[in-house]
């Protein structure tokens, strides 16, 4: 019997937590929105560890509040931009109860890699059911992938002294908890977990490094133009600013602490952090940021590196070359992989990402990849041709042999070997119009990028 034509219909698993009912089709098991940890508003995730009865996880959980869940349009034109990339636009719930994920497994899979994706949208939006997030590819290749949802804007980035910053890792890092825990019941190996994070996802994964409450959480991470030693760009921030926004929130409401603002109605709530957030910059562009915060994120990167406290997996960080900072991503990508090496640490791989999409003079957008990283290019109106399946299937090959062993290689015996970045080559490995292959990007056009830019995309 092929892959799929195996039959379709409901499954249920036992899990740790309890019972839980999922979908089967074509061969893949599907569990949507299963609460992995509940949070009070301002709160510590606390980790689910059982359910009463069958748990019904055949639709979506809620995403976590944000611009749409309170205002008709488009918060940005970048915003408008990514939302008209879908053919399907999907129906979508908001709620500050949003700690949920979705999970794709073959079925009859046993102790097989797992994949946890980590979506980005600047720490403000986003969710884990977005069009472009599918599992059925990387089933197919063996592979057990898990989208999880966490707290974001006003909602994830609350900060005073006495409060647990960082709420935005610290549900992550329980989302990972839970996987570790849970992921066998699914088919999955806890001990080969790789995250994939795309722009804040991908901050949020390298601050992973960063992170004790983290360790031993990830055995590699594939970072999507958010990797490397970004404090340049403001990740981790220093808490200072929103520390300093949410002065002005406590302010408006005569509250002397955080704790006093849990009543608050959600949306009046999200109104008052942005129009405070909008006072300064320098708020604007860090409130909503990781922070140092002494615990989650110990110490500055800096002290971090040269205490040798760093969190070491093999790493794949990439860019496109229409990308936002796409001169700095490459640069502090290098520095990365330099650094890595220097210190005897695991290796780190490159890609470039050029492939002009087609459709428009958009080019190799911020987050285009993922469109190709997860199989999904039928979901996006642009006209593919099949060099864009190529890149697309290509694409999954490295990735899925990456998640597996550590080492991209020839994409399970397929493809050009993808070698890692080191002193003698600074080499990415490219996806573009021609065959996947080992070049060095060019540095020129990677900074007139950054200098000519009008395209639409968001930072982080």
């Amino acid at each position: 019997m092929k892959f799929k034509d195996k039959p379709s219909g409901y499954v249920a698993v036992e899990t740790p937590c309890g019972r839980v009912k999922g979908m089967r089709k074509d061969g893949v098991l599907i569990f949507k929105g299963i609460r992995y940890a509940a949070a009070g508003r301002f709160e510590e995730p606390a980790l689910v560890t059982q359910w009463a009865g069958e748990y019904d996880a055949t639709k979506n959980g809620p995403w976590c509040c944000q611009y749409n869940a309170f205002f008709e349009g488009f918060e940005s034109p970048f915003s408008k931009f990514y939302y008209d990339q879908a053919t399907e636009k999907p129906v979508i719930r908001y709620g500050e109860d949003c700690l949920n994920l979705n999970i794709w497994a073959p079925e009859g899979a046993e102790n097989a890699p797992v994949a946890v994706f980590v979506h980005g949208g600047s720490f403000v939006s986003g969710g884990n059911s977005a069009s472009y997030i599918l599992g059925q590819e990387y089933c197919r290749r063996g592979i057990v992938l898990v989208s999880v949802n966490y707290r974001l804007n006003a909602f994830g980035s609350a900060y005073e002294p006495g409060y647990p910053a960082n709420l935005m890792l610290r549900d992550q890092i329980a989302a990972f908890r839970w996987v570790r825990q849970n992921i066998a019941a699914f088919g999955g190996n806890p001990d080969c977990v790789t995250g994939i994070g795309e722009s804040a996802g991908a901050l949020s994964l390298q601050c992973f490094l960063y992170s004790p409450h983290a360790k031993g959480l990830m055995t590699g991470a594939v970072l999507m133009s958010g990797g490397g030693n970004l404090t340049q760009l403001g990740i981790p921030a220093w808490s200072g600013f929103s520390e300093a926004t949410w002065a002005l929130v406590k302010q408006k409401y005569g509250a002397d602490t955080i704790g006093q603002l849990k009543e608050i109605p959600a949306q009046e709530l999200y109104a008052a952090w942005g129009a405070a957030a909008a006072e300064d910059v320098s708020f604007l562009n860090n409130c909503a940021k990781p922070l140092v915060d002494g615990d989650v994120i110990p110490a500055s990167v800096q002290k971090l590196l040269a205490d040798g406290a760093i969190n070491d997996v093999p790493c794949v960080i990439g860019l496109s070359s229409e990308d936002m900072w796409p001169f700095t991503l490459y640069t502090k990508a290098v520095e990365w992989a330099l650094l890595q090496n220097a210190a005897g640490r695991s290796p780190v791989y490159g890609y470039y990402m050029d492939r002009q999409l087609p459709g428009d003079n958009a080019g190799a957008f911020h987050a285009c990849d993922l469109w190709y990283a997860f199989g999904a290019l039928d979901n996006c109106w642009r006209p593919f041709t099949k060099t864009d399946y190529r890149i697309s299937e290509n694409m999954l090959d490295y990735f899925a042999e990456f998640i597996r062993t550590g080492n991209p290689g020839t994409g399970g015996g397929k493809l050009a070997e993808w070698t890692s970045l080191t002193q003698e080559s600074a080499q990415f490995l490219r996806f573009g119009d021609d065959e996947a292959a080992m070049i060095e990007p060019p540095a020129d056009k990677l900074e007139r990028a950054v200098q000519n830019s009008s395209r639409p995309f968001p930072v982080a």
